[in-house]
């Protein structure tokens, strides 16, 4: 069976392979598939299409193991400012700002708070944490990443 250090070391090198792809792709920059080469037929077309449908999904995973990876740029307790917005340490967290929060969420099987990947949003009355809606965030240790 796996261990711990292992998995995080596949998903290192795994991190390195999806770069790779999509440094020759170019997928990232345009967005999109294109295949300079390409003669339109039927099978190719269809190709074309579900290259599409997997450089997407791909990309999802290529920033999950990014966020995985990267160093903790900030980390400390949320505090309300004087606008209602949240702040860590020194940087106001505005709508949209990725975050991770600290708590337990009731799954599994330990009683461990663990680390939640999310980001601040707004309701037209207050400041939450986009994972989960009802935290009450005053207090709670949060962190930022280091830049995806």
């Amino acid at each position: 069976m796996i261990k711990y250090e292992e998995w995080v070391q596949s998903v290192k090198d795994l991190q390195s392979r999806m770069e790779e792809f999509f440094q020759k792709t170019k997928y990232l920059d345009q967005e999109q598939v294109i295949i300079p080469d390409l003669i339109p037929t039927a099978e190719s077309l269809y190709v074309q299409e579900q290259l599409g449908s997997f450089c997407r999904e791909l990309e999802e995973a290529y920033y999950q193991a990014k966020r995985l990876n990267a160093g903790v740029e900030l980390e400390g307790r949320l505090r309300t400012g004087y606008n209602g917005r949240f702040w860590l340490e020194n940087e106001e967290l505005t709508c949209g700002r990725s975050i991770e929060v600290l708590y337990h969420d009731g799954q599994g099987l330990s009683n461990v708070p663990s680390w939640h990947a999310g980001h601040i949003d707004h309701d037209g009355n207050r400041y939450y944490f986009s994972g989960k809606h009802d935290l009450p965030l005053e207090g709670v240790m949060a962190r930022i990443k280091q830049h995806l």
